[in-house]
């Protein structure tokens, strides 16, 4: 590790193992850009590129949930999945499509407080634009699972509006681990029936080896990516939240793919290499924080202003649901084993799918849509290994589902002594957020934590 202590003024540079550092009179910690950012943009534009081009160069265009069962139709070959939510989240950047979208949803008769990812969606489609450009594309098929009170009913409408097939997978909620063989044997049996479906809508024999081809590629790319999340509770941390809502973009879009998994592969190494070398991603870092729920996507630049004060946000439990994590016997997320690391060779269809719904079961927190008291204790446990001394929460008008329990989850976390700034807003529509209000709020809860803003 090398001594900084000589640096007084400005900011100085060294390189270590071709990269370069930097630190300035503020600065405690090592900095540097990722080496792999750009390759990480380049694999998001070019499938929203894909989305638009997927029929008119004969590959299928499925849409649905992004956190489902995407990899589900690998069997049939060539396709590109066209991701719901990430498709909303985009659009909530471009504030006057948004306002757009979301108005053409409401022209139809649909709650301004329902899903603002699903009423973004709905309005492109609507209106008939696309983000990039063109005409809203129009998949060949829906398949999504029924995770929460928005999911099925979003492709159940967009499929009758654009006349196309639809099928949706029930997903039964429970505690973790509860239930766990009748849940695993359910799923199996609706994604065997799924597969028969997209037979006949396709007209395409499935191919079980693609199929197991593509679930390897998730496996181990979402491995690698909860390993990358994991990575962060180094102090100072590698990564910050800013930086990891950009990073989930392959897990949420093209996770079945080898460009996925290679991708997270590389993220994974080179987040190493910063742990190692005490590499921070804020070079200030004094304090540390967590956010809960789904951030602002218009807003992001509240994150920067906790760097005004050398707070780093470490993670949100958001982040997980993109991550291949399994829950420990002591309840602590760990990366998930992969079928290669397990050593597994699937000899039929059935034992494929049956792993792909296990895999997708094992995931913590569909739990905590129903049940406060393991959301509030699997926080503070969270909390405690990525060392956050202080909690975020969007009350987020935009999401059912991740606000359910939120004031619960507050007052416990007050009772454990942990800070918490509750905001309130819209994850993608910035109709329901007052920035100003927000920035004031955020900047007070930093004094009250003893913190002052740093010199530039």
């Amino acid at each position: 590790m090398l001594d900084w202590s000589y640096l007084r003024t400005g900011h100085l540079g060294v390189r270590i193992g071709g990269r370069l550092v930097t630190k300035s009179v503020d600065q405690r910690w090592k900095t540097a850009p990722l080496d792999c950012w750009r390759k990480c943009k380049e694999l998001s534009v070019n499938h929203y590129k894909d989305v638009a081009a997927a029929r008119q160069r004969g590959r299928l265009l499925i849409s649905g949930g992004a956190a489902s069962c995407e990899t589900l139709p690998a069997g049939l070959g060539d396709y590109v999945f066209f991701s719901g939510e990430p498709y909303g989240a985009s659009v909530s950047y471009d504030t006057p499509f948004s306002e757009a979208c979301v108005e053409a949803s409401e022209a139809h008769g649909f709650a301004r407080d329902l899903c603002a990812y699903m009423r973004n969606y709905w309005g492109s489609m609507f209106l008939d634009r696309y983000l990039l450009g063109g005409p809203f594309p129009k998949p060949n098929f829906f398949l999504t699972a029924h995770e929460c009170d928005s999911h099925a009913k979003w492709y159940q409408v967009a499929a009758e509006h654009l006349g196309v097939p639809y099928f949706a997978i029930e997903w039964p909620l429970a505690g973790y681990g509860e239930k766990r063989e009748a849940r695993i044997e359910y799923v199996t049996g609706q994604m065997l029936d799924a597969i028969d479906w997209m037979e006949k809508v396709t007209g395409r024999e499935y191919d079980d080896e693609k199929f197991v081809e593509a679930l390897d590629y998730e496996c181990e790319g979402l491995s690698y990516f909860a390993r990358v999340l994991t990575l962060n509770q180094a102090i100072p941390a590698p990564l910050d939240m800013k930086a990891l809502l950009t990073l989930y973009a392959p897990a949420a879009l093209i996770k079945h793919t080898r460009e996925s998994r290679d991708f997270y592969k590389m993220l994974c190494e080179e987040v190493q290499y910063r742990v190692d070398n005490h590499i921070a991603s804020v070079a200030t870092e004094r304090f540390r924080v967590w956010h809960d729920n789904v951030p602002p996507w218009f807003f992001l630049h509240l994150l920067r202003i906790l760097e005004q004060y050398g707070v780093a946000c470490v993670s949100s439990f958001y982040l997980f649901a993109f991550a291949g994590f399994v829950q420990d016997q002591g309840g602590n997320c760990v990366p998930a084993p992969t079928p290669k690391s397990l050593g597994l060779r699937f000899k039929h269809r059935e034992d494929a799918v049956r792993f792909y719904a296990q895999w997708l079961i094992d995931r913590p927190g569909f739990d905590m849509y129903s049940w406060a008291g393991r959301k509030t204790a699997h926080l503070l446990k969270q909390m405690e290994r990525w060392h956050a001394g202080a909690m975020i929460m969007h009350l987020n008008r935009g999401c059912e589902g991740l606000g359910q329990y939120q004031l619960e989850l507050r007052s416990a976390m007050l009772a454990a002594g942990i800070p918490v700034l509750a905001y309130e807003g819209n994850m993608a529509d910035k109709r329901e957020l007052d920035e100003r209000q927000v920035v004031d709020r955020v900047e007070a809860f930093m004094e009250s934590l003893g913190l002052k803003k740093l010199e530039s």
